[in-house]
């Protein structure tokens, strides 16, 4: 599976399963592949991001496609703050989206 960040809506979350631990991305900017990721070492904390790319395990070289996230690949990040960061997750194993809960005086209330 994969899913292009140039088709998803800002403030989506996606989940990402990886061999080793699980992160989710909120895009707030599909177009320059940025957002914020939480999750794995990370924890809950939510951290400035952008994707470099996605990459093969056995060759280190990119599907050539920087917009998007894939199965089977390994994703690298830029994480922002008082010094940039890079952040390569493990195999991703499943993709998805995170489906958004009504809470209490919610829209979906109504």
């Amino acid at each position: 599976m994969e899913i292009r960040l140039i088709d998803v809506e800002p403030m989506a979350d996606i989940a990402i399963r990886t061999q080793f631990s699980h992160y989710i991305f909120r895009i707030t900017e599909p177009q320059a592949r940025r957002g914020f990721l939480s999750g794995g070492h990370l924890g809950t904390k939510q951290h400035e991001a952008f994707l470099v790319c996605t990459f093969l395990p056995e060759t280190f070289r990119t599907s050539g496609k920087l917009d998007q996230l894939e199965t089977g690949h390994r994703a690298m990040f830029y994480l922002e703050g008082s010094r940039t960061r890079t952040l390569t997750t493990s195999v991703i194993t499943e993709l998805g989206f995170v489906a958004i809960q009504a809470t209490a005086g919610s829209a979906g209330d109504c």
